[in-house]
């Protein structure tokens, strides 16, 4: 079988891959040594692969066929694991146990696309029952919008981009892809894929480059009609600011939090909330970053927790035994450290971890960090959790709605009127019961509030967002 990436180059317009202006290393995240080379493209790359897109979008691929290319995609996907998996190791740090379950699950995002594909419908409008329209019928059909960017992060290169790029084509759109700096392997293996399963030219373009000239130029050119992005709060409102009254979805920052009430099953915490906290080295809009427990259950928590801190042995992604891999820099492993710092001058007390070597940070439980902290008030992204006492769960929620984020939030207890209590009380996108606010399946609506952004993700609810309605009116009695 022939290599995914042996034709691709980082630019890839029309259907055919072309060479950038320059080519830039990919670093394999733990030996930090070049892992491949990528062309760069450029603004004038990028006003020529919305050419492409505008143009392929003037003609939406019938449903039936968005179904076959998208399932096959799936597919190929699946039967490329082994180049895909090993490509995704190395740009970004990530375990195999990491790698084994994105990949899984961006091949289900694919398939869930598919049969959206074939699911997109209006609704007929009760118009007759407004006086003098008796004899009309309305109904509304649902339009593709036309050319669609999306923009991907490096922490999820396989599943978010195909959270993007899926329900896009789903939707009969055309796409513009910018890969993240960091990790754009595994967006050009996608690309490729879906060129191999049939898409047509034009209806994917790839254009991997700096944000400020790639990223500029495809923000603020006017033929984009939908920009669907994943990053920081900073990058989501400087995009805003290009792209002015274009449709947008924003998945942005988070500081997400977990709260264990008192009569919290305390050994299921203990299980869940590392894996959660520490998975993909805490790089997870959704990771567990504040553990707000009832005071009562602290002790005991903070045991069970440190426990199985100290069990992630830190090292090579590729060793089966490693636990926790690399940050994505040398530079964001440092900037993780010092904020661990900065807690402990302020009175916090370091559980287990938070040594650095390299791009390596060993997985951190900080204990009562102060409430104004770097730590407790800004994404960290890092292996990092912070545990902090609370008097009970309504001082929790008031902690978490003070903030400026509102992803997804996680509660532990055992009485359903707290559950629900808190269900509805908690501002952010989704809030989980008995489960850490890492929790996330696929087919789910996906999507935050506040500084977290707004639009959902899940191949239903983003085909929605991607398509426009239409209204259709009949006058039937126009000729009597």
């Amino acid at each position: 079988m022939a290599g995914l990436l042996d034709a691709a180059t980082g630019v890839l317009i029309d259907g055919k891959w072309r060479p950038g202006a320059a080519a830039a290393p990919v670093r394999d995240k733990f030996t930090q040594q070049a892992a491949a080379e990528v062309q760069l493209g450029t603004g004038s790359d990028a006003q020529d692969a919305i050419t492409s897109a505008s143009a392929a979008a003037q003609h939406p691929l019938p449903p039936a066929q968005r179904r076959q290319i998208l399932s096959e995609a799936a597919r190929l996907l699946a039967a490329h694991a082994a180049e895909v998996t090993a490509n995704y190791i190395a740009e970004t740090g990530f375990t195999r146990a990491d790698a084994a379950a994105e990949l899984a699950r961006a091949t289900s995002t694919l398939r869930l696309s598919a049969e959206e594909a074939v699911r997109v419908a209006g609704e007929e409008v009760p118009v007759a029952a407004t006086p003098g329209s008796e004899n009309r019928l309305a109904f509304t059909i649902r339009v593709p919008c036309g050319v669609v960017v999306a923009i991907a992060p490096f922490n999820a290169p396989l599943n978010t981009v195909a959270h993007k790029i899926g329900p896009a084509i789903a939707a009969g759109n055309a796409v513009v892809l910018k890969p993240a700096t960091h990790t754009p392997l595994s967006s050009m293996a996608l690309a490729a894929v879906l060129l191999e399963a049939g898409l047509p030219p034009g209806y994917l373009n790839l254009v991997h480059g700096p944000g400020d000239t790639v990223g500029n130029a495809l923000a603020g050119d006017p033929r984009v009609r939908f920009i669907t992005f994943t990053g920081s709060t900073a990058v989501g409102r400087a995009i805003k600011r290009h792209s002015g009254i274009v449709k947008t979805h924003m998945e942005l920052g988070a500081n997400s939090a977990t709260i264990v009430a008192a009569d919290a099953d305390l050994a299921l915490v203990a299980r869940l909330v590392p894996a959660a906290g520490y998975r993909k080295a805490g790089q997870v809009c959704t990771s567990v970053q504040r553990v707000l427990a009832d005071a009562r259950v602290i002790e005991d928590l903070s045991t069970q927790l440190s426990e199985r801190a100290v069990a992630l042995r830190p090292g090579d992604p590729r060793d089966p035994g490693t636990g926790v891999g690399p940050l994505i820099s040398v530079a964001e492993a440092e900037r993780a450290r010092t904020w661990i710092e900065e807690a402990v001058a302020g009175g916090a007390r370091v559980l287990a971890g938070g040594a650095r070597d390299g791009a390596l940070l060993t997985p951190a439980l900080i204990r009562d960090p102060p409430r104004d902290s770097r730590l407790m008030t800004e994404e960290i992204f890092a292996p990092v959790i912070a545990l902090t006492p609370v008097t009970g769960v309504d001082e929790a929620i008031a902690m978490v709605n003070a903030g400026p984020y509102g992803l997804q939030a996680g509660v532990f207890t055992r009485d359903l009127d707290v559950a629900f209590d808190a269900a509805k009380r908690l501002r952010v996108g989704g809030v989980m019961i008995n489960d850490t606010s890492s929790y996330h399946a696929d087919a789910m609506p996906y999507g935050g509030v506040k500084d977290s952004g707004y639009g959902l993700e899940g191949p239903r609810y983003a085909v929605q967002d991607m398509t426009d309605p239409r209204i259709i009116v009949l006058n039937l009695g126009a000729s009597r």
